[in-house]
């Protein structure tokens, strides 16, 4: 018995062993794997760091050149580049610097006239364009290759697609151009073109056929009504046929609607307005008061506010008087504006069948039915 206990001991006293030597190898394991993770994330850091810091260099390089070109051209000088190329530079107080925001198109087009007027050769135009743009433009500049960061039409190109303005706006701009007083008419031809061209260019149109498309949507867009322009809109269809049969489809769709439901539920809903109608004439405030003189001079009943001949319209809280004399409704006996009184009837008429007709349309008037 004494020798089982002592080995259960040490089978015990093995296992924790192989327990603790398990726990010290996971253990090695972790940190070797920390020790490596560690390293890969300075090496990271580190490269990082390295292309921050070229980055910064670039751009110190850059403002650097774009001062020294500034004071060169404040001071009036003109320089001459290494490979014996003359230099101009221009104040850079000629064109404002473009800010986020702004129409790329417009201060394109000014930069290029400033440019045009300083004289600057175009293949400058890409390293002066460094001075006049914010941070966020250097930054796109940036995504272009070396060798092409000061080429000017690849700037350009980058530009517009960062900062200009989307197909539907050139189409807006080119529909709603209008000639300002201010304006020649060379100068509305370039702004419509500058307009159009965007617009184009950016439906990706280069050839007849797209072109044709373009238009003949453009026109069955224009003459739609707004609900049907706005589902055509929402298709993104550019096929004109295409768009045609979607247009059919809707309308029809919306026909058998109207056909199907649309026609019964709104002569339910009149029946129910006349009926609804009816109850609140039944339900007005009406007083009949005395029919008669007789009975309004011998009777209990006086002619007070509160027995006043009419009804209270709930819907504008106003009280309708009811005129006895000619059956009408919008005044009271003995009013001036009572017919009866102003023209009174011939011999042999019976005023009281058209004034009852009279006084059943304003009624119908005064409850909307």
């Amino acid at each position: 018995m004494a020798r089982l206990k002592i080995e259960a001991q040490q089978e015990e006293r093995r296992a924790e062993s192989k327990a603790k030597q398990a726990e010290a190898e996971r253990a090695a394991k972790r940190i070797e794997a920390e020790r490596a993770e560690a390293a890969a994330a300075a090496e990271r850091a580190l490269a990082e760091k390295k292309l921050l810091l070229a980055q910064e260099l670039s751009l110190k390089e850059l403002d650097l050149k774009a001062k020294q070109s500034e004071s060169s051209s404040n001071a009036g000088s003109i320089q001459t580049g290494p490979a014996g190329e003359k230099k101009v530079c221009i104040p850079k107080n000629v064109v404002p610097s473009f800010v986020v925001g702004d129409d790329i198109d417009k201060w394109l087009a000014a930069y290029e006239v400033a440019l045009e007027a300083y004289e600057v050769p175009e293949g400058q135009w890409g390293t002066a364009m460094w001075s006049y743009i914010p941070v966020l433009g250097r930054d796109t500049l940036l995504t272009l290759d070396p060798k092409d960061r000061n080429t000017y039409p690849l700037q350009k190109a980058i530009l517009l697609a960062k900062f200009g303005l989307t197909p539907e706006r050139y189409r807006q701009r080119f529909r709603d151009s209008t000639k300002l007083s201010t304006q020649t008419w060379v100068d509305f031809f370039d702004f419509s073109s500058k307009a159009l061209n965007g617009w184009v260019r950016g439906c990706k149109v280069d050839d007849y056929t797209g072109l044709y498309n373009l238009i003949l949507r453009e026109h069955m867009l224009d003459i739609c009504f707004t609900e049907l322009r706005q589902h055509l809109v929402d298709s993104k269809l550019t096929d004109p046929r295409k768009l045609a049969e979607e247009a059919d489809l809707w309308t029809s769709t919306r026909v058998s609607k109207k056909v199907s439901g649309g026609d019964n539920l709104k002569a339910g809903q009149g029946s129910h307005q006349k009926k609804e109608g009816g109850e609140k004439l039944k339900n007005k405030e009406f007083s009949k008061g005395p029919q008669n003189s007789s009975q309004g001079s011998n009777g209990n009943q006086s002619r007070s506010d509160s027995e006043k001949k009419g009804f209270t319209d709930h819907k504008t809280g106003r009280f309708v008087h009811h005129c006895s004399e000619c059956n009408k409704y919008g005044h009271s006996e003995g009013d001036s504006k009572c017919p009866k009184r102003a023209q009174p009837p011939q011999g042999g008429q019976t005023p009281g069948l058209a004034s009852v007709a009279l006084g059943e349309e304003m009624v119908r008037d005064s409850f909307g039915v």
